[in-house]
C-alpha cells in the first residue's frame, strides 16, 4: 500500500497532444477505460473552482453513482466542521465521546488519519454480507474497533482501515444527536451546494463507503473543501495528518502530497464483489487548479490505479 500511494500522483513527464486540455483529459480517460475493459465511465472536470465539462460513456453523465471510499472525505469534513464549531477537538478521545472507558485512547485525529494502531480491517468480506441491507453497521463495529487488544501497530503509523471511519460515524452521531446522514448533509453537503444520498446497496457502510453522488457534484465538493481556496485547502499542511513516506501524507480523508506552495490531494475508491457489481472511483485536485473526478465499472489492482492516475497527471501538467 505504501508503494502504491507513493507511485500515485507523482509528476509524470508531460506528453504532447492535440486538442484543448479538457479534450485531452477525456481522450486519456477513454483510452484507459478501453485498456481496462471497462464499458461505462464518467469524468467530471473543473478548473480554478469552475465546472468545465462532464463526459460519459455507457451511463448518464448526470447519474448519481456510488462513491465507495470517496465517501470518507465527506465524513472527514463533517468531523472538521464539528471541530470548527467547538463540539470536538482533534485531540478528543473517541472513548470519552462514546462512553467507553475501557476502550483504547484513540483520538479523533488518529481516526481521521488511519493512525490508530488498528491493523486488521474486519469490514473486508463482511461488506458483501451487508450489501443491499441499509441497516447501519458502524454502531456494531465501533466498540470492537477500539479494543485495546487489537491495536497491533505503532499508534503513529499509517494503516488504512474502514473501521476507523466507522468509529467516526458513531462519534458524529453521538455529538450531534442526529443520524450520520442528516448530520453530514446539513454540515457538509448543503453548504457546498451539492447533493448526495445513501446508496441503497451500500448504505450499511455510509461513513466509509456508502454515499452516492454525481461526479460533477463530487468535484464541486472537492473544490469547496480541499481546493486552493477551499474551506480546508489552505490549511491542510497545518492540520493533523500522518506521514506515509517522504512528502506523502494521509489526512482528513485524502492522500496528500506537498507540492510547494500547495498540496495535491487525491483518493481512489473500489467496491468489488464475486457476483458484482464491480466499480471504482477516483478524485484528485492539483494545486495548479485542475480537479478531476471519475467513476468506472472496473475492479482495479494497483497497476490499474497507477495507470489512470498517471494518464491524468500527464494531461494536467502538460503545456496548455
Amino acid at each position: 500500500m505504501r508503494l502504491l500511494v507513493l507511485l500515485l500522483c507523482l509528476l509524470a513527464l508531460p506528453v504532447a497532444a492535440e486538442g484543448t486540455k479538457p479534450e485531452r483529459f477525456r481522450a486519456a480517460f477513454a483510452d484507459w477505460l478501453k485498456d481496462r475493459g471497462a464499458t461505462r465511465g464518467v469524468l467530471a472536470i473543473r478548473r480554478d473552482g469552475v465546472p468545465v465539462s462532464v463526459w460519459s460513456t455507457g451511463v448518464a453523465g448526470d447519474a448519481a453513482l456510488p462513491l465507495a471510499s470517496l465517501s470518507k472525505a465527506i465524513t472527514a469534513v463533517c468531523v472538521s466542521e464539528l471541530i470548527r464549531s467547538g463540539a470536538l477537538t482533534y485531540d478528543t478521545e473517541a472513548r470519552d465521546v462514546l462512553g467507553l472507558p475501557a476502550a483504547a485512547p484513540v483520538t479523533v485525529a488518529a481516526l481521521l488519519n488511519h493512525a490508530t494502531g488498528l491493523e486488521h480491517d474486519r469490514t473486508q468480506g463482511a461488506m458483501s454480507w451487508w450489501r443491499d441491507d441499509p441497516t447501519p453497521r458502524w454502531p456494531e463495529l465501533t466498540e470492537a474497533a477500539l479494543d485495546p487488544a487489537r491495536m497491533t501497530t505503532g499508534a503513529a503509523e499509517y494503516y488504512y482501515s474502514n473501521e476507523n471511519y466507522a468509529v467516526l460515524g458513531s462519534v458524529i452521531e453521538r455529538v450531534t444527536g442526529q443520524d450520520y446522514a442528516t448530520a453530514c448533509r446539513d454540515r457538509v453537503l448543503t453548504p457546498a451546494g451539492v447533493r448526495a444520498t445513501a446508496d441503497p446497496s451500500f448504505a450499511a457502510y455510509l461513513p466509509w463507503g456508502g454515499w452516492r453522488m454525481t461526479m460533477a457534484d463530487y468535484a464541486g465538493f472537492l473544490d469547496h473543501y480541499y481546493g486552493n481556496d477551499g474551506v480546508l485547502g489552505g490549511r491542510l499542511r497545518h492540520l493533523p495528518r500522518v506521514r506515509i513516506e517522504g512528502p506523502v501524507h494521509y489526512g482528513l480523508g485524502m492522500v496528500q502530497r506537498d507540492m510547494s506552495p500547495g498540496v495535491n490531494v487525491w483518493h481512489f475508491g473500489s467496491l468489488c464483489f464475486e457476483d458484482g457489481p464491480n466499480f471504482g472511483t477516483y478524485a484528485v485536485h492539483w494545486r495548479i487548479g485542475w480537479t478531476v473526478t471519475a467513476w468506472y465499472d472496473a475492479c482495479l489492482e494497483g497497476a490499474g490505479m497507477i495507470a489512470l492516475d498517471q494518464a491524468m497527471v500527464r494531461v494536467a501538467y502538460a503545456p496548455e
